[in-house]
């Protein structure tokens, strides 16, 4: 059956005689074995010749390895085996960085959370769509949640459990998933059987300093909201600037979006270089990581790695804040 998932194994164990295992023979001279024929599979390194002077243990010893039926004949290797799904079990661990705001859970009164927020399992480059949707297990208690999408700029995610978690800042988050054996993709697979739960609704606990914020921020009005960065190149041509420092009309700056903001959004908003009290302005989008180009009409000075700000109004605030 070319649909099922086949466990890969390299080597056999004597402690689970009854299971079913199956096995590729590849044969260094022809053999005539039409289908259905009964493969037997002999032990080369037993000794028959039992004398009284052999042990009893090698005496009663069995010649047969294996023995089976032959179901399928492989006339093209590279074809044929590319058709087996052969995988093998892999995982990453992360860990909860932070947790979520606190519920109450109503069937039992327990005390979850129904969002986690974890990192150590992805790189700060690493573009979180393709494992938006996949399954994570805590290792207290196995829960099911999912991940539903970046959080912040450096690796870090948010899970999503729909009956909600018990545990705590510091405990595992585990990734489980297959890894085909003939994909040349190395795509993350995860079994169809890892359903999420039924969702176990419960009532949200206030904290007294979360209502202090709340009253506080009503009181006055929201101010601008300062995302930091930090340049990564600069480019074009050297500008006549007047001074001793040279100046470049593009600077390429890291650290104010993830992966699946869409930074065109973004064109023209205001970005400010601390140490040369330089401005710019963002003019479009640089590769995939995150990076957008930002253009200076007077020219930048500022060294690679100086520190950058984009500022924005409290209404103009994306997803991709921390």
């Amino acid at each position: 059956d070319f649909t099922q998932d086949f466990l890969q194994l390299y080597s056999l164990s004597e402690d689970e005689p009854g299971m079913l295992h199956w096995a590729m023979l590849d044969f260094q001279t022809p053999v005539y074995c039409p289908l259905d024929s009964l493969i037997i599979g002999s032990r080369l390194d037993t000794d028959t010749t039992a004398t009284k002077s052999t042990s009893s243990s090698d005496a009663s010893s069995c010649r047969l390895a294996f023995s089976g039926r032959l179901v399928e004949r492989v006339v093209d290797p590279k074809k044929d085996l590319a058709r087996i799904r052969l995988y093998t079990p892999k995982e990453r661990r992360g860990v909860i960085s932070r947790l979520g705001d606190p519920f109450r859970r109503t069937c039992d009164g327990k005390v979850v959370r129904y969002e986690v927020f974890g990192s150590d399992l992805f790189k700060a480059e690493t573009n979180m769509k393709p494992f938006v949707g996949m399954k994570i297990l805590t290792e207290r208690g196995g829960e099911l949640g999912e991940i539903k999408s970046s959080f912040g700029t450096s690796g870090k995610f948010r899970v999503y459990f729909p009956t909600g978690t018990e545990a705590k800042e510091g405990e595992a988050l585990i990734l489980s998933f297959k890894r085909y054996a003939h994909d040349p993709t190395k795509t993350m697979h995860q079994d169809s059987t890892m359903t999420l739960p039924k969702e176990l609704v419960g009532t949200r606990i206030e904290s007294n300093n979360k209502s202090s914020k709340k009253q506080s921020s009503k009181k006055g009005a929201a101010g601008p909201i300062v995302k930091k960065g930090k340049i990564e190149k600069l480019k074009g041509d050297l500008m006549e600037s007047g001074t001793a420092a040279p100046k470049y009309p593009l600077a390429i700056v890291s650290g104010f979006f993830t992966p699946e903001i869409n930074i065109r959004e973004r064109v023209g908003t205001r970005v400010y270089i601390p140490s040369t009290k330089e401005e710019g302005k963002i003019s479009g989008p640089f590769g995939k990581a995150g990076k957008c180009k930002v253009t200076f009409e007077k020219g930048v000075s500022a060294a690679i790695n100086a520190k950058a700000e984009m500022h924005l109004s409290s209404s103009s605030t994306t997803s991709s804040s921390e």
